[in-house]
This record gives structure tokens, sequence and C-alpha cells, in this order.
């Protein structure tokens, strides 16, 4: 037995190129297009001993399964931004007993998703994050220093107590720093985008994470990657790094439409 996995969503004029391009989805399977009215959803055929809902829980947290079907899906939804000029993408795992289910997904709220695709037409995602390197930040290090001289001529006790008041120095300097940089980089990129979403951040191993940042705007404006490029110019003496990866289809956006 096999159920339908839908990639994303797409205009309905777009399903002659979808097919004639031959895409390889999960396991290679071929991707079609289920079309219902002015749109139609890129779709294949995965086993349901691996997709069923039992089945499925249990393979996600294996990532040696995950990893290569997750790619497949990403792959596949960005053919689909290149032939279609627009896409939602549906998030991994989107899964359908038949085709009759996929053309009720299609004609519930089709009116919503012909204008997010026309809202989304022309335009992709970037994600950008910007960590910190785990160490004192500069604007900090001159008060840090004189701490530590301090620390070092000092009996047990005091040191005791000035080392504590580094690490709230330190932490508060590094707050405020990152804090700065956090709202200059959303700045300078937001001034560039039609939309922007400001993700949760955690830190990523030894770095510290100041932002991540998904942003929408026109894939053919070039200004993203050149700004991308200047603030890392900037903020690197400072021991930050900003990292962007895109254009992607409209992963967050989409399901904001």
């Amino acid at each position: 037995m096999s159920l339908r996995y839908v990639y994303g969503i797409v205009p309905a004029l777009a399903a002659p190129a979808l097919e004639s391009a031959e895409l390889a989805g999960i396991g290679g399977a071929p991707v079609r297009a289920i079309v219902s009215g002015a749109i139609a959803a890129a779709t294949s055929d995965v086993p349901e001993n691996e997709f069923g809902s039992v089945a499925l829980n249990e393979h996600v947290r294996d990532l040696d399964w995950l990893t290569p079907r997750a790619s497949a899906h990403q792959r596949v939804n960005a053919r689909l931004l290149e032939l279609a000029d627009t896409v939602i993408p549906l998030s991994f795992g989107a899964l359908y007993r038949d085709d009759d289910r996929v053309y009720e997904m299609l004609r519930a709220d089709a009116a919503d998703r012909v204008r997010s695709l026309a809202e989304l037409a022309g335009r992709a995602e970037w994600v950008v994050t910007v960590t910190r390197d785990d160490a004192d930040v500069p604007s900090a290090i001159a008060d840090l220093q004189a701490l530590d001289e301090e620390i070092r001529a000092s009996a047990p006790g005091r040191a005791f107590l000035l080392e504590k008041r580094r690490t709230t120095v330190a932490r508060e300097a590094s707050e405020r720093e990152d804090g700065d940089v956090a709202a200059h980089v959303f700045e300078e990129l937001a001034g560039l985008a039609e939309r922007t979403y400001r993700e949760p951040v955690a830190d990523a191993g030894r770095d510290i994470v100041a932002l991540r940042l998904s942003l929408l705007a026109r894939r053919d404006d070039d200004r993203i990657d050149a700004r991308i490029v200047s603030l890392q110019d900037e903020l690197a003496p400072r021991g930050y790094h900003v990292r962007a990866t895109g254009p992607w289809p409209a992963y967050r956006f989409g399901s904001l439409s």
C-alpha cells in the first residue's frame, strides 16, 4: 500500500512544467501534479509501512532515516520554485490516504491558497543567523581586565566575590552587545525585505546566537546577499558571524500568508 506525500502547492498553470521536469521525490518516486481548479499539489507515492502515522513517529527520531528524506523534500520544493516561480511549501510529512484526499485538501480554502500564491510570486525566503564566539565581548574587555587584576591581587574570600562580579559584568555586557548587534542587523535587512519573522534563538554549540531572522524578498533582489556580506565584514572584528541560507521557498511565510 502507498500514501500520497505532498511537497507543496503551485499554480495549476505550472502543472505541465512539473510533469515534464520528471522530478524524483522521496525514495526516487516520480513527482506528479494533482490539479484542482487554479492550484495543483506536487505529490509522489510513499510506502505506508514507512510513512503511516505510527511508523513515521518512530522514523523521524532516526536521523539516518530522516536526513535523506527531508533533503528530498527540500530539493523538490526548491525545484518547484524554479519551475513555477511560486510555491507554498508544505512541512515535511504532509501525507494523504489517496488522490481523493489530496483533492479535498486542495478544495479546502482554495481561494486563500490562490491569494497566497499570488503574494509569493517571484519571492523567496532567506534565513539569517548572527552568532558570537563564546568569548568576552570587546566592549567589556577593559573592565574585565581591571577585575582580573584585582582578583589576582585579592585574598581568597574577596577574590571569590570579585569572580562573581566579573561573571555579572561579562554577562550584562554580552547581553547589551548582542542586543545592539541584533537590532542593527534586523534594521539593515528589514529595510530590504517585504516581510520578516524573528525566530526564537538558542545557543548553537560553542557559539552564542544573537539573532535568527527569516525574511521574504524578491528572488531577483541581489541587495540581500550583498548586504549580508557587508554585515559580516563589519561585525567580524567584534566576534560576530552573519550567515545566511537561501533563497528558499517561503516555508515560514507560505504558512503565514
